[in-house]
């Protein structure tokens, strides 16, 4: 790694705690740039700015990136359109859903990546870790039904939930993409993926253009894609990589805890968003789903690829 800041970056609770609020206000940026972006331009622009930056910061070792995709050319490419794909999903959410919603619904990315681990990877699934599955999906009912599980009789969900959900399987897809992935600098493979990221989004503002409702960014707007770009998309990334290498990958994970928690902690105090009864059960059952799946991997020594945002 060739960044280095002085003050933090042997601090790994502080960096942990950083990368947790970048991601939770990920939910809220995504809910203000309703009226200032459309969504799949500003998912274009976080990735094409930030491969500008990462291509600029490392252009020394551009080599070694390229000798990293030829060795996983197809998991870049399949990873980075599902890492794209999960933001066009996350922004296009924040249209119809609340920045709570979008931060719990997030929470729940770790447990799918567990349970698609059983499905195509046949990992065992502990009874712990299956119990964990269930009252995190749970919550995400609760959440989905707006507390009102008759709506699930008549499948009334709200659909930016829906794509949110579907964002989530997306990110999670990505997540069980990385155990294919070829050994390497994460930071150098996060500049790759997040080219590869810009194949799904230019199809996106394609549709936006095509269909007449792509538009500029107004001032505001590019204060959101500086945030997006600069915040969950680089630094909380780069934070939580220095931290898995300082104190391993079980405590950073359960500071992925945290992430529902912030961005339902923001969305109330920067949004004014109510947050309900229901809200507070959902985020309960899938914080309490996530440790109780996420347990017995953080007793262990595996790799952990689970950030979002």
């Amino acid at each position: 790694m060739t960044l280095r800041l002085p003050v933090l970056w042997s601090r790994p609770i502080v960096l942990l705690t950083f990368s947790t609020i970048f991601w939770g206000g990920n939910a809220v940026a995504g809910r203000f740039a309703v009226g200032h972006i459309s969504p799949f331009l500003l998912t274009h622009l976080r990735w094409f700015i930030l491969a500008v930056f990462l291509l600029v910061l490392f252009r020394k070792r551009l080599q070694e990136a390229k000798e990293l995709f030829r060795a996983g050319w197809i998991g870049f490419v399949l990873g980075g359109m599902a890492l794209g794909g999960f933001n066009m999903f996350f922004y296009i959410a924040a249209h119809h859903t609340t920045a709570i919603n979008l931060g719990i619904l997030q929470g729940s990315i770790p447990i799918i990546v567990i349970a698609g681990s059983f499905f195509f990877f046949k990992d065992r699934i502990r009874s712990l870790q299956a119990l964990g599955i269930l009252i995190g999906l749970s919550g995400v009912l609760v959440l989905a039904s707006g507390g009102q599980l008759q709506r699930l009789v008549g499948v009334e969900f709200n659909i930016g939930d829906l794509y949110m959900l579907i964002g989530c399987g997306l990110f999670a897809g990505y997540t069980l993409g990385l155990r294919k992935a070829p050994d390497g600098d994460q930071i150098i493979g996060l500049l790759l993926f997040s080219i590869t990221a810009q194949i799904v989004t230019v199809m996106g503002l394609a549709y936006e253009f095509n269909a007449g409702v792509l538009f500029w960014p107004s001032m505001e707007g590019w204060l959101i894609v500086f945030f997006v770009t600069v915040f969950p998309s680089f630094l909380a990334h780069l934070f939580y990589m220095r931290s898995v290498q300082l104190i391993g990958v079980g405590i950073c994970g359960l500071f992925l805890n945290l992430v529902p928690i912030s961005a339902s902690f923001l969305a109330v105090t920067l949004l004014s968003e109510k947050f309900g009864v229901f809200h507070a059960v959902s985020l309960l059952l899938v914080v309490l789903g996530l440790w109780l799946a996420q347990k017995p991997a953080m007793d262990g020594s595996g790799r952990d690829h689970s950030s979002s945002s």
